[in-house]
């Protein structure tokens, strides 16, 4: 059974690494499916999930950051990058007293 889920976490790790080249190569469409594939295998890293919105982010929609930031929140509460983009989205969604609120939160 550890040999299983070390294997699913390895797996994940190649789709993150995949992301990540195809982030940098701004393959956005790409990135979010390999980052989405990591989700799927281990959807309690936080890191997968940011890295995801900050590809949403860049596509500016702005519904989908907030999804992934908010559930990057809720695995880990003092991630400043995602209540940075939480911040943002939220203002860019005319909800400007909560993006003031996440982005007081980042200081």
């Amino acid at each position: 059974m550890a040999t299983d889920t070390a294997s699913v976490a390895k797996q994940a790790e190649i789709s993150r690494h995949n992301g990540n080249v195809a982030f940098k190569k701004e393959r956005l469409g790409a990135a979010i499916d390999a980052y989405t594939e990591a989700i799927t295998l281990c959807p309690d890293v936080a890191v997968y999930w940011s890295n995801r919105a900050l590809c949403y982010f860049k596509r500016k929609d702005w519904e989908r950051v907030e999804q992934d930031c908010r559930k990057v929140i809720e695995l880990d509460g003092s991630s400043v990058k995602a209540r940075y983009m939480l911040g943002l989205a939220l203002s860019e969604r005319e909800d400007f007293a909560g993006g003031i609120k996440e982005l007081e939160k980042c200081y």
